[in-house]
């Protein structure tokens, strides 16, 4: 058979193929490039598919070639083939196991990618490939070790916090007392620094780890997971680091507010906002600027501009690369990790002086009075997106009868949302980020938190609520029996999914609100 037949059959074969496989709306969504282009998703698959880089022809085959990418990326390894759009798939592929159960197709990957991570220390094109795609492997520094270029402040020595489980109205069994120590607060220079990704660290050849919640010998860290991979075992004290390889821009000098966590409004308010209190306690320069993440809200864009007006902000994209001569890096005041390995409780402490700050500041900054308040004003905050009460519209009427005022923070300005809660006898809704809230209450405001039976193990707004003069208590949903079959698998709709308030028990806790304080 001459040349031309033979690729005149194969063309054919891939034409028929490609019609059985290819979704055409599914592909022109997917891949712009060929809808600008004005080309037939039909026969752009048929002849460029397969080529690099790799194309899915509908959504069960991109499935398909996710589950199948660490064994493409391990065939890169041991074959004598360069795929760089197949490591680029495994690697989005392993971010996304770490944010899962961690199981057998996760440490298969891991090992995968530590293979990876060998391979691109080497030399060559293909080794040079790989560390653009996968990183550059580095060791491992911490706060307090000693290093020539990284110097530490003591500012408070470590606290302990006393606290309790959640209480929750109605429950059989009394609250369970806890305890956890707080971390040390510091502060730490750091000379010729890096900051990249989710306001991850690299100086002098080393990843530095210096948020306790992140470090690299936890399971997972939620933002530092699109940016750094652990691959190796802990005793290795190494990563891998995809770090831009050019820097965006270079300053002199700069403190470092922004995390891992930063467009969270909870980590934004309660943990990197409140680097403010060391800021002020070691008394930096009031012209260094402030590194945060481009992608924050407008009301945490706000609260940096009133807390801070005269410092200016360096905004920084997470696939940028600042360059920084000396790198003030306040400590955080809490242990908050989000590996699954650390018991919910122990993540739960707090310092009551930074968050004495956070208030103290917003009040003097709103010129608002901290005077006990003369009339009763109650609070509803009610939830629009993200997990919520199924019958919602039946439990914000409820509310409303029992002289509630129905609120959305989410629409608020920061400047609002103080207002609101500072000016609040009592604050209520679905346990969610706007509770952070609950450090501008005065003393004395109580708080109920509404959540699903199988979620609601976390005392975190219990606390801040607490170690500010309020009172917090808890109404769960239901038990149902149904649902233990699903909680003994671990089903993680039945924990973060919704939930349904019992609308007569609610009645029952609002009408004894009315005449006490605090709910038992």
């Amino acid at each position: 058979m001459s040349t031309n037949r033979r690729s005149g059959l194969r063309t054919r074969v891939s034409l028929l193929l490609a019609r059985k496989l290819v979704d055409a709306e599914y592909y022109l969504d997917r891949y712009p490039d060929v809808r600008a282009a004005g080309v037939d998703p039909i026969r752009h698959f048929a002849e460029c598919g397969y080529a690099v880089p790799i194309r899915a022809a509908n959504p069960s085959m991109e499935r398909a070639i996710i589950r199948l990418s660490p064994l493409l990326a391990l065939a890169v390894v041991l074959l004598p083939i360069r795929r760089d759009d197949w490591v680029q798939c495994f690697v989005a592929h392993y971010q996304d196991l770490w944010c899962g159960d961690l199981g057998l197709k996760f440490r298969f990957a891991r090992w995968v990618a530590r293979l990876l991570a060998t391979r691109a220390m080497g030399s060559g094109p293909a080794a040079a490939s790989l560390q653009r795609i996968v990183g550059t492997t580095l060791p491992i520094a911490r706060i307090g070790e000693d290093r020539a270029w990284l110097s530490v402040t003591k500012i408070d020595p470590p606290e302990t916090h006393r606290f309790s489980s959640p209480r929750v109205w109605g429950a059989n069994r009394a609250p369970i007392p806890r305890e956890v120590t707080i971390p040390a607060l510091w502060s730490a220079t750091v000379r010729d620094a890096n900051v990249f990704g989710a306001m991850q660290i690299a100086a002098n050849g080393h990843f530095v780890a210096h948020e306790p919640a992140a470090d690299p010998g936890l399971s997972f860290a939620a933002g530092q997971h699109r940016h750094v991979i652990t691959c190796y075992t802990p005793q290795a004290n190494k990563i891998v680091a995809r770090i831009p390889s050019q820097p965006a821009r270079k300053i002199d000098e700069a403190i470092l507010l922004g995390g891992r966590c930063s467009n969270n409004y909870f980590h934004f308010l309660i943990e990197y906002l409140s680097r403010g209190y060391i800021i002020g306690r070691q008394g930096l320069a009031r012209d260094l600027p402030l590194i945060v993440p481009e992608n924050l809200f407008p009301s945490e864009i706000e609260a940096l501009e009133l807390f801070f007006p005269e410092r200016t902000v360096i905004a920084l994209s997470s696939q940028e690369r600042l360059d920084v001569k000396r790198l003030h890096i306040p400590s955080l005041m809490t242990y908050l990790p989000d590996a699954l390995e650390i018991t919910d409780w122990k993540k739960e402490g707090f310092r009551r002086a930074s968050l004495q700050w956070l208030r103290d500041r917003a009040y003097q900054a709103l010129e608002l009075d901290d005077t006990p308040r003369i009339e009763t004003s109650r609070i509803f905050l009610a939830r629009r997106r993200g997990r919520n009460i199924i019958n919602a519209a039946a439990i914000e009427d409820v509310f409303a009868s029992h002289g509630f005022a129905i609120v959305d923070p989410s629409v608020l300005t920061f400047r609002e949302q103080v207002q609101l809660f500072a000016g609040a006898s009592h604050i209520a809704g679905p346990l969610g980020a706007a509770f952070s809230n609950v450090v501008f209450c005065k003393s004395g405001t109580a708080v109920l938190g509404l959540g699903s039976r199988y979620a609601v193990t976390s005392s975190l707004y219990q606390n801040i609520t607490e170690l500010m003069g309020g009172h917090c208590t808890h109404l769960l949903s239901d038990r149902r029996i149904r649902d233990l079959r699903h909680l003994n698998k671990n089903i993680i709709s039945l924990r973060q999914g919704g939930y349904e308030i019992n609308t007569e028990r609610l009645e029952r806790l609002l009408t004894l609100w009315a005449t006490e304080e605090r709910l038992q």
